[in-house]
């Protein structure tokens, strides 16, 4: 019996520690999305306070084609929230009459983002869409879920290797 609950407590560790990994760090930026529309490629940062449910820090930087070098940002301000989604739009015109739109829908529950949106002058124009994919954490964790599973492996062969020994000398 005292076997069993062993293995149980090495079991239900390693499904307390994959999970860790995926929640380990989130993204909050991305770069080099291609414009569609036009060319160029459009790079994006902001910050999510998951205490306040607010969005803040927001940028968008254009960069090659008619847009080159054009910036675009926005202090942020409170998340619409609704079914563990949260999402915030904001617009602006830049100094040039170009207008950029930009909306981020962030899910809490796995900190993936979608972040999609467009800049615009006269009929000249491109549009963005960004998917996050999780990480999935450190190389710290990668390592640590690797050793926990080699040595759980090393553990039950152990133990069948003396089941078998044992069945073999009776």
């Amino acid at each position: 019996m005292r076997r069993f609950s062993k293995l149980a407590c090495i079991c239900a560790l390693f499904l307390l520690a994959v999970p860790f990994s995926a929640y380990a760090s989130s993204n909050d930026s991305f770069s080099n999305v291609s414009l569609v529309g036009t060319s160029g490629t459009v790079s994006g940062l902001f910050t999510f306070n998951s205490a306040t449910k607010s969005f803040s820090g927001l940028s968008l930087t254009f960069a090659g084609g008619v847009f080159n070098g054009d910036n675009a940002s926005n202090g942020g301000g409170k998340a619409i929230c609704a079914l563990g989604f949260c999402g915030y739009s904001w617009k602006t015109q830049l100094a040039n009459g170009a207008w950029v739109s930009d909306t981020i829908i962030l899910n809490l529950k796995t900190g993936q983002y979608r972040d999609f949106g467009g800049i615009y002058n006269g009929r000249t124009g491109g549009d963005f869409r960004y998917l996050s994919v999780p990480e999935g954490g450190t190389e710290l964790a990668y390592l640590l879920l690797s050793g926990f599973a080699i040595l759980s492996g090393i553990l039950i062969s152990g133990k069948r290797r003396r089941t078998v020994c044992a069945a073999q000398i009776s």
